[in-house]
């Protein structure tokens, strides 16, 4: 039986609605993301109602938050069920919330540090053990393991690289000379044979900005924290450099942002 066109829009008059293009509503309909209110027998011709149309704009604006395409259909399949799209709304969220930070201590002429409470996410990356002490020594690290993983054909996750350093001098107030042991890790986006997994924790945070003969006292405030806050390591701290990621800066430049991080009880 045909069904009465009365209240339905032909897809153009949906698209203009909605603010986007014909060719974008099919696009939809053939990933999966709309099904269109009832589409003619004898000419193929796809029509959409009131719904439909608060469909799409609420796909388009689940699409702007960040969510994928995946994302999208299992919130709908669910029926609505808001926990898993929640969740990753939530950790795209801390994602932008550290990057805004992290810009805007770019602005602040001086040397800055601040300090804050945060949730790691679970991050999948691969890791080579070095010894050293000096920001060259990591440097040089990093970038030899990073050329190392891009001739692998591994997938990079868009976070910083960072190292795991195996030292515990900053919890007793002082910098030590010698060197010791850390951990160059490059974040995946999927695991591979050698990847490592390293589980969701809470951690202590010190961000720093300014330059690198400041980076003690980063330490020394990072130890000093968790002193006077009573918590404890339950793992070795993490040091992820924002500079290289975002600038692209050689190591020589003058002023760079560290964000120093300790897992906590």
């Amino acid at each position: 039986m045909e069904k009465n066109k009365k209240d339905l829009f032909q897809i153009t008059e949906a698209a203009r609605a909605c603010g986007v293009s014909r060719s974008t509503l099919m696009r939809m309909e053939e990933s999966g993301l709309l099904e269109p209110a009832y589409v003619a027998k004898d000419s193929g011709r796809r029509y959409y109602d009131n719904f439909s149309v608060a469909h799409v704009l609420q796909v388009q604006k689940f699409k702007a938050m960040g969510l994928s395409k995946e994302e999208i259909i299992s919130y709908y399949r669910s029926g609505g069920q808001v926990e898993e799209i929640l969740s990753s709304l939530e950790s795209r969220l801390f994602e932008l919330q550290r990057g805004v930070e992290e810009l805007r201590l770019r602005l602040t002429p001086a040397e800055s540090i601040s300090v804050s409470e945060m949730t790691l996410p679970k991050t999948v990356c691969c890791m080579r053990r070095e010894v050293g002490r000096t920001v060259r020594d990591k440097y040089n690290a990093m970038f030899d393991f990073y050329s190392e993983c891009v001739r692998k054909g591994y997938r990079f996750s868009d976070e910083p690289i960072f190292s795991i350093s195996e030292r515990s001098d900053y919890l007793e107030g002082y910098i030590g000379e010698e060197n010791f042991p850390f951990y160059v890790c490059i974040p995946l986006k999927e695991e591979t044979p050698d990847s490592v997994t390293l589980p969701a924790c809470k951690a202590l945070s010190v961000l720093y900005y300014g330059d690198y003969d400041g980076v003690d006292e980063a330490w020394l405030t990072l130890g000093r924290e968790l002193k006077s806050r009573g918590q404890k390591p339950i793992a070795p701290p993490r040091v992820l450099g924002i500079l290289a990621p975002y600038t692209g800066k050689e190591i020589a430049t003058k002023r760079y942002c560290h964000r120093l991080v300790v897992p906590v009880e």
